[in-house]
């Protein structure tokens, strides 16, 4: 399936901050509950991603890039309101970020 620049573009792929994780114990797979700063518009979102293969000293502090207008959904008992992206692979996500800290709430392109 193709889709064009308009429909892209309505995607809001923003950069955040990690200020927090937990493990999500009521999560069928392994999962962290995650908050992320969004900058002063978004403000701090609340997210369960299944990205495990990293420590959550690793995590806590790290940038990463989300989804953050699809609708919230309900994660093992977590309201979920972005969608943290990675590439994934057999050795788990890999978190797409920026090579350079930038601030929270840029838009991706």
């Amino acid at each position: 399936m193709q889709i064009n620049f308009e429909n892209f573009s309505k995607f809001k792929i923003l950069t955040g901050t990690i200020l927090s994780i937990a493990n999500n114990q009521k999560a069928r797979k392994p999962a962290y509950v995650l908050e992320i700063d969004f900058g002063n518009e978004l403000g701090i979102k609340k997210t369960s991603a299944q990205i495990t293969n990293y420590s959550m000293k690793e995590l806590e502090g790290r940038q990463i890039v989300a989804v953050t207008n699809f609708p919230s959904k309900n994660i093992a008992g977590i309201i979920s309101e972005v969608l943290v992206l990675g590439a994934i692979t057999n050795e788990g996500v890999k978190l797409l970020g920026s090579d350079a800290k930038v601030e929270n709430g840029i838009a991706i392109g």
